[in-house]
């Protein structure tokens, strides 16, 4: 990483620390969210006598919690920056755009990071799902998924002028990665124009990765392909927030 990247990374995780209201409800909103989850799978027992095993299935759910909150996190957060003055005055100090991206995408994986170790761990020790054997590919998976979400989250910060304006695009993007992706539906029942759509929702590749690791047990060196697709739509959503940044209105 460049100077510029690590100075904005530091600052903002210097300002996660310091905005400890924020940073509470950051990591304790999936505590919440992943108890309530398994609250109402408990008081749904049909669900177990119809042979549905839920304990697998809780992972591709964690999944979907790890892509929300890194996206909604990082969309208002830069839209606060942006409001505030401080990518202005980044522009204005010589920063690339690439390097501005790059800060913004490294210092909120921290704290996606966290959420992500949260959510497995509350996942394994609150649904029995055993992951031991799997830790490594759906440790790297969840991580890949969650700076994603990062890239997906300033990339779409782009387009709105203020924090309001940002709440249109939370479902705009977090109810099709839902329903898209194969989390809630199978992708194969889907009609084949919806099939067609859940190749562009990153949600889709990392839920392609964890099924068959989680679910079939089958190698994760089988679901390798599709993990490389993930980590393309990281690359890719990091070029097309590069390209639309703006330092202000």
């Amino acid at each position: 990483m460049t100077g510029h990247v690590l100075l904005i990374a530091g600052r903002i995780n210097r300002q996660f620390l310091r905005d400890r209201r924020f940073l509470g409800l950051s990591l304790v909103v999936p505590v919440l969210l992943i108890v309530l989850l398994k609250y109402v799978i408990d008081s749904l027992p049909g669900l177990i006598r119809l042979g549905a095993n839920i304990s697998e299935y809780s992972v591709l759910l964690a999944a979907f919690l790890v892509h929300f909150l890194a996206y909604v996190l990082a969309t208002i957060v830069l839209v606060r920056d942006r409001n505030t003055g401080t990518l202005e005055r980044m522009f204005v100090s010589g920063y690339r755009r690439s390097e501005i991206v790059m800060g913004y995408v490294a210092g909120y994986s921290t704290i996606a990071v966290a959420q992500t170790a949260i959510v497995l761990i509350l996942t394994r020790l609150l649904f029995h799902v055993r992951i031991e054997r799997d830790l490594a590919a759906v440790v790297l998976t969840m991580l890949a998924l969650a700076v994603v979400s990062v890239g997906l989250g300033v990339f779409v910060s782009n387009f709105a002028r203020n924090e309001g304006q940002v709440f249109p695009f939370i479902p705009l993007v977090t109810i099709p990665s839902g329903l898209l992706s194969g989390v809630a539906i199978p992708v194969e029942d889907l009609p084949r124009v919806l099939q067609w759509i859940s190749n562009i929702v990153p949600l889709t590749w990392a839920a392609r990765v964890l099924k068959p690791v989680i679910v079939k047990k089958e190698s994760f060196l089988g679901s390798l392909p599709d993990f490389l697709v993930l980590l393309g739509f990281g690359v890719l959503l990091l070029a097309l927030a590069s390209l639309t940044l703006r330092e202000s209105e």
